[in-house]
């Protein structure tokens, strides 16, 4: 939040500037040049004090993952704790998936572009067997039954989880889905996504393999 304050104090000068500039169109000239000295010291008060605030450099993994399509937290970000249960019947949480780098992906049988990225998945979960990296897969609002007949047909080796009401996803799923973060060692979002991207692609799984081992 202190990060934050300086610019809400410009945003809140120039909004004052502005209602005093309406406010006092009747007022005498000297009014008038007296609140815009004022106005302008207090602009270039906080103009000091941005100034004086030092810049983060950009993580290094920033322009890579945007040119995949994510966008990339300025900081991490602490995700709010959920409990899903998988199909294999193991329940995790943000706690349980510490110490890995993790694709989080929220999805749906009934979603195109959900399934259309899911091949690409898999050949990220298989290029990252044996690394600090796992894909945790939650589907969001649907029966196991409903998972289980789509896996039959297009059985997936990476991890899929059950949200069967849908509040988990809440937290998480604002504007559709996929919804996708990637959660660092710390269980932090890095970076996050709403749409298919494709994660075969030989630079995203070098990139990935580089995030498990820098992370």
């Amino acid at each position: 939040m202190k990060k934050l304050l300086p610019w809400l104090m410009v945003l809140g000068i120039f909004f004052v500037a502005a209602c005093t500039k309406t406010a006092s169109a009747d007022a005498s000239d000297k009014s008038s040049q007296s609140s815009a000295n004022n106005t302008g010291t207090a602009v270039q008060e906080t103009e000091k004090q941005l100034a004086a605030v030092p810049l983060k450099a950009a993580p290094w993994y920033g322009e890579k993952l945007e040119a995949m399509g994510f966008y990339v937290f300025p900081e991490p970000q602490a995700m709010p704790p959920f409990s899903v249960m998988g199909m294999d019947g193991k329940t995790i949480g943000i706690d349980s998936l510490a110490g890995k780098v993790v694709l989080l992906n929220f999805w749906a049988t009934w979603c195109p572009p959900c399934r259309s990225e899911m091949p690409t998945m898999e050949t990220l979960h298989k290029f990252m067997n044996g690394r600090n990296f796992t894909i945790a897969a939650i589907s969001v609002g649907e029966k196991r039954s409903t998972v289980s007949s789509f896996l039959a047909d297009s059985p997936y080796s990476f991890p899929i989880y059950l949200d069967e009401s849908g509040t988990v996803s809440r937290s998480f799923v604002g504007q559709g889905i996929p919804t996708t973060y990637i959660l660092d060692k710390k269980g932090r979002a890095i970076a996050g996504v709403i749409g298919a991207l494709s994660y075969s692609e030989p630079f995203v799984l070098e990139l990935f393999k580089d995030l498990a081992e820098k992370l």
